[in-house]
């Protein structure tokens, strides 16, 4: 095929390839795209329900749309039990999200609730000596229901020795642990409540600016896909 001056005579192969490749890359663009958008209606609730007045859970409560409200839930904690979730950043250093069960009034079922984060420390051998929290009748915080998806490194088996380092949340793995029942809910602990760590309670995986970035990546992929195959397949003409 002769363009202007120049000759165009691309293989099929590489023609095949090269729209398969761009199709690909297009498709993660938009992919990404949708995750944006997405993020941003998560990024929305969260705010506008930091607003609203403290209702309370009880054991009978749904969970439906249950994300992000402010809760009160009565009952005690199980200071028998501590549970470290690994690799958290706060700040830029590496630690742990400090999880206690707490038992609701009127049943056995627990629901976890995140205190907050920890350092590391100088080494893995040595977990960080957690303060137990006050005895309470009463504790509020934010709801969250932690999500399970995508690929995780690792698995969550709980024992019966305390405290115990877990890799993420995985309400499902850890519910034989708790013959009462586990809740799905995982409540992040308000900053003035006794027994908190520091941490700030953001929904940091929904950041629909870095889903952009990544959109405009696979888009700059796919055009630089189209220019090598032009590049490789034009002959100016003499």
């Amino acid at each position: 095929m002769i363009i202007l001056n120049w000759d165009f005579k691309p293989s099929w192969t590489m023609s095949t390839v090269t729209l398969l490749v761009v199709a690909i890359f297009l498709k993660l663009g938009l992919w990404q795209l949708d995750r944006a958008d997405f993020k941003d209606q998560v990024k929305s609730k969260f705010e506008s329900r930091l607003a609203t007045d403290y209702q309370r859970f009880s054991a009978a409560d749904s969970l439906t749309d249950i994300d992000y409200r402010n809760l009160i839930l009565d009952g005690k904690f199980d200071v028998s039990r501590t549970i470290l979730v690994d690799n958290k950043l706060f700040e830029g250093q590496v630690g742990y999200d400090v999880l206690t069960p707490f038992i609701l009034s009127g049943s056995r079922k627990v629901v976890l609730v995140n205190r907050g984060w920890v350092a590391l420390g100088n080494s893995r051998d040595t977990l960080p000596v957690i303060e137990l929290p006050a005895a309470q009748k009463e504790i509020k915080g934010i709801a969250s229901v932690p999500i399970m998806e995508g690929f995780r490194m690792g698995e969550v088996s709980l024992t019966d020795s305390w405290p115990q380092v877990i890799p993420f949340i995985d309400i499902k793995a850890m519910q034989a642990s708790f013959p009462g029942g586990l809740s799905s809910l995982v409540l992040w602990l308000a900053p003035d409540q006794p027994g908190f760590y520091q941490r700030s309670w953001n929904p940091v995986w929904a950041d629909p600016e870095k889903s952009r970035a990544y959109a405009l990546q696979w888009f700059i992929f796919a055009l630089i896909a189209v220019g090598l195959y032009l590049f490789l397949n034009l002959r100016k003409l003499k």
